[in-house]
């Protein structure tokens, strides 16, 4: 095994495998995993070379995903072992994940982690091999699904009192709901805080990723607001104090300021016309944000997930098309202001008016423009509406059919990326419990009585994973006869030698 892991030539050590996987001999490559996560076996011991492979390669996932994804099914085969007895239907079923949990001591930083990793650099059907999901149960039932639950039910809590504070009950100036405002403001505030702090601390350690917003200008972000739903959430808090602190009642008719209730009618329950002001637009901002946050509650049922995760991949390309859409109503509007059209004198009225085009809204009479302006728009509704809607619907239908042939992978994603954000925020200290009680160091029994190596938990699976792709019964490779540290293991005799 030493030979494959680490070799010194001119005093640098250097990885043979690594050599293979960067200068893509692949096959050599998975020569060498096979062999180091071979499990062995005679009288005196068993002989695994997992924490030599790791030891010397603490980065080998990261490699692996970015150079040679094509190894990942063999790393993760080598670190599982399938007993070919069955019991009451069940058999014993070894996964060698010590390495993948990783120890908080010497990682830090769970984004660093391997389960982290294959969030970042891997692919959704990586998720679908047996060790990688057994990884994820052990965090997301230790850890994950209880404080993400808890998150979620903050905001469900968050939720309610502002649909009764501000939306069916805003009107009211009574203690209650005044105190049902201020609650919700307080409680904004103080997550909005929680939050600052979280960016704060990330940035001055260095947890960042990067943006691109221009080609070759790529801006860094706190890992917290890479979340699409962080981020948003982070704007809600803001919103949503800003509209509990900026309370009518407390103000009263004298500063001419009276609570608008939903019906369009103040406080004094006299009918009129409200005028829309920067505090309405700020408390619908809120409403809306919010409650697009309970779309992150689907994510605690897997299949759920992958349809909160099929609407982000709509608006990602939603919004790509929109924009694409909105310098054509530009363009197309500039043209039509510079034929002087008396529909079109106003550029900004020229813009609205093939918004409203677009959207099929009541807009100005383009029939009675002019000849060379009515060119224009018939241009613009055949290139928008048959052009670039078109174009969207077949990108939705093929990106659809992409996420639909990985569904069950996607999901498994999607709450690997859940369980990483909440492993982030839990202290090393309690990291440390959670990993303390896998009991990684004990050794793992391949048969009553028959103790194998450390580094994993032992799982009674149904017998029906018999059937899966990556079954192998009883993988250890046993050698008879008296074992001595001076005589070579035994050689694999291949086929084509033995037909020689």
């Amino acid at each position: 095994i030493a030979w494959m892991t680490e070799v010194e030539l001119n005093g640098t050590v250097s990885s043979p495998l690594y050599w293979a996987i960067r200068e893509g001999k692949l096959n050599i490559a998975q020569f060498m995993l096979r062999d180091i996560l071979a499990i062995r076996a005679d009288r005196e011991c068993y002989y695994y070379g997992r924490e030599e492979l790791f030891s010397a390669h603490p980065d080998l996932v990261k490699v692996i995903c970015q150079d040679g994804s094509e190894l990942t099914t063999d790393l993760l085969d080598g670190l599982m072992w399938h007993s070919q007895t069955v019991l009451d239907g069940r058999l014993r079923v070894n996964y060698y994940i010590k390495d993948l949990y990783s120890d908080p001591d010497e990682i830090p930083d769970a984004w660093k982690t391997p389960l982290a990793i294959f969030c970042l650099e891997g692919k959704p059907e990586m998720f679908m091999h047996p060790v990688l999901n057994k990884l994820l149960s052990v965090k997301w039932l230790r850890f994950g699904r209880n404080l993400f639950c808890a998150v979620q039910a903050f905001f469900v809590l968050l939720i309610a009192l502002f649909t009764t504070g501000f939306l069916v009950y805003g009107c009211s100036c009574s203690t209650e709901m005044v105190s049902v405002r201020i609650a919700t403001g307080s409680l904004s505030a103080l997550c909005f805080l929680f939050l600052t702090v979280i960016i704060l601390r990330q940035a001055s350690l260095g947890q960042v990723g990067y943006v691109q917003i221009l080609p070759y200008v790529h801006v860094p972000v706190a890992r917290l607001l890479l979340n699409p739903w962080n981020l948003i959430r982070y704007v809600c808090m803001i919103t949503t104090s800003v509209s509990a602190f900026d309370e009518p009642c407390w103000f009263g008719e004298a500063s001419g300021r009276t609570p608008a209730c939903t019906t369009g009618q103040f406080a004094t329950g006299e009918p009129v016309t409200v005028e829309t002001t920067w505090d309405m637009v700020v408390l619908a901002a809120s409403a809306l944000l919010l409650w697009v946050q309970l779309l992150q509650v689907l994510s605690v049922s897997q299949s759920l997930g992958t349809l909160s995760f099929a609407i982000g991949r709509l608006f990602q390309q939603l919004g790509r098309n929109l924009a694409i859409v909105f310098v054509l109503i530009v363009a197309f509007a500039c043209a039509l202001n510079a034929l002087q059209d008396a529909e079109y004198m106003e550029l900004d009225n020229a813009i609205v008016d093939l918004i409203r085009l677009t959207l099929g809204i009541e807009g100005s009479e383009t029939v009675a423009v002019q000849n060379w302006s009515l060119i224009f728009v018939v241009c613009f509704t055949v290139l928008v509406q048959l052009g670039m809607f078109s174009i969207l619907i077949a990108q939705l239908v093929k990106g659809y059919d992409e996420l639909y042939a990985d569904q069950e992978g996607n999901s498994r994603m999607i709450r690997a990326f859940q369980c990483v954000e909440v492993e982030s925020f839990l202290s090393i200290s309690r990291r440390k419990r959670y990993y303390e009680e896998c009991g990684f160091d004990n050794p793992i029994e391949f048969d009553n009585g028959d103790e194998g190596p450390t580094g994993g938990i032992q799982v009674l699976e149904p017998a029906s994973i018999r059937g899966g792709l990556h079954y192998v019964p009883d993988r250890i490779m046993r050698c008879t006869g008296t074992p001595s540290a001076l005589d070579p293991w035994p050689a694999t005799v291949l086929l084509e030698e033995e037909e020689l």
